[in-house]
């Protein structure tokens, strides 16, 4: 679960520092940049039904092993952090950045979010937790993240004053997975496997 946190951390702070515009390897763990880039593409309009196209984004991959924790000292990914920015000013509704995280081996996504571009709106009503953890527990079995005859609710994190996000963690007893909602566009925006 504190995975999740230091996920979102770090794409945020890859995105403060300007991921875009570091070096970036061609290839990590025998995984491509160019595929990389498709996975997740592939990802993205799987799981949050948004077309997004890759030749307008500046697309950087990361190595795992260069991104340790310092608690543990193991990496703190499990596979291949994917980063897929626009290269221009987003317009509102579109997604503005996308990240994934992907096992070389399997080519699976381990962890995926969107960065949508709105309008800063005022919300006159705001959902209870109970109606955000319903969302999210929704989409966890619409998209089949989980078993969705087990999916149980394991715990909820307080609202992230910083970037107005709710975490709901699932598990189906073989798996877990971290759901963020945003809680102004009521939207799933990311999920991790753990």
């Amino acid at each position: 679960m504190k995975k999740l946190g230091i996920v979102v951390i770090s794409i945020v702070l890859l995105l403060l520092t300007g991921c875009g515009r570091q070096s970036s390897p061609e290839q990590v763990q025998g995984l491509g940049k160019a595929e990389a880039a498709a996975i997740a593409q592939a990802a993205v309009k799987k799981f949050f039904q948004a077309e997004v196209d890759i030749e307008d984004r500046e697309v950087t991959l990361e190595d795992p092993d260069s991104l340790i924790d310092s608690d543990t000292h193991q990496p703190i990914y499990r596979g291949v952090p994917v980063h897929a920015v626009l290269k221009r000013k987003p317009q509102d509704g579109e997604i503005a950045a996308f990240h994934a995280v992907i096992d070389p081996k399997t080519k699976q996504i381990l962890s995926l979010s969107i960065n949508r571009m709105n309008k800063q709106t005022t919300q006159t009503t705001s959902l209870s937790t109970e109606e955000l953890e319903r969302i999210a527990a929704d989409y966890v079995r619409s998209r089949a993240l989980l078993s969705p005859q087990a999916v149980k609710l394991v715990k909820s994190s307080p609202v992230s004053t910083g970037d107005r996000k709710q975490y709901f963690y699932f598990t189906d007893d073989q798996h877990t997975v971290a759901v963020g909602v945003d809680t102004d566009s009521r939207q799933i925006v990311t999920f991790t496997f753990d």
